[in-house]
């Protein structure tokens, strides 16, 4: 498929979704009919990129995510700020996945990435070395050794959702493997448009209500997991003493 039928495709299923009918347009206004479907899409990226769990923490899209790529090397013992690629969005934030800096594959060096606020925090007794970002750079809490010089500084990452454009589909190549998340933008894309419709009001919540849906089933498989990141467990604070 070309990347044009690409986008007419992308165009069309966003209009059957929400006429019942596909588009009959050719020519000129077959190219508007794309590019307003490009505006659209553009426009609802950046809500797709800041969805949040359940617990109100921000969704760390599969199909954004690249584990364990590298973000810089160690060039002196002094170099301890490190640029994000422009395509990088944010770090992974996650107890299970520190920062680290690995010399030919092997991990020399671990730094817990924290908030700004964190990274000097005499309350804190976690002891480990520390990391955070600020103004797109990674920045290490210490001037590093002699070991990590050289090495590669590596960290979980999501990507900005690349930008639809005529000569650029590659959201879409993307979402090849991913076609809940194609589903969702088309009925993302169908809840803003009809949103500042009075006259279509009326159908408003349905599409908002289908678009809720789809997006939780969608954040649940994201997430899943073969065990439970958090167990709950039971408090027996409430038991006193054996009285005799």
């Amino acid at each position: 498929m070309t990347d044009q039928e690409r986008l007419t495709a992308l165009a069309q299923a966003i209009y059957l979704a929400r006429y019942n009918q596909e588009s009959d347009v050719t020519g000129v206004d077959l190219t508007d009919f794309q590019n307003q479907t490009i505006g659209w899409v553009n426009q609802y990226l950046p809500e797709l990129e800041k969805a949040r769990n359940p617990n109100g923490s921000m969704v760390d899209w599969n199909f954004l995510r690249t584990n364990d790529a590298v973000i810089g090397t160690v060039a002196t013992a002094n170099t301890i700020s490190y640029a994000l690629a422009p395509t990088i969005r944010k770090l992974v934030v996650s107890p299970y996945r520190d920062v680290t800096i690995r010399q030919d594959g092997t991990v020399v060096s671990t730094f817990k990435l924290v908030n700004p606020n964190q990274i000097n925090d005499p309350t804190d007794h976690d002891i480990r070395d520390r990391s955070m970002v600020l103004k797109r750079n990674l920045i290490f809490s210490r001037s590093l050794n002699p070991t990590e010089v050289g090495g590669d500084v590596v960290a979980d990452t999501i990507a900005f959702a690349p930008r639809l454009s005529q000569s650029n589909v590659a959201f879409l190549t993307l979402l090849d493997d991913y076609p809940d998340i194609y589903q969702l933008v088309v009925l993302g894309v169908i809840k803003n448009q009809v949103l500042p419709d009075i006259v279509q009001g009326g159908l408003t919540p349905s599409f908002s209500q289908k678009y809720d849906s789809h997006l939780a089933d969608c954040i649940e498989e994201n997430n899943a997991s073969a065990d439970a990141s958090d167990v709950v467990r039971e408090s027996f604070a409430w038991v006193g003493g054996v009285g005799f």
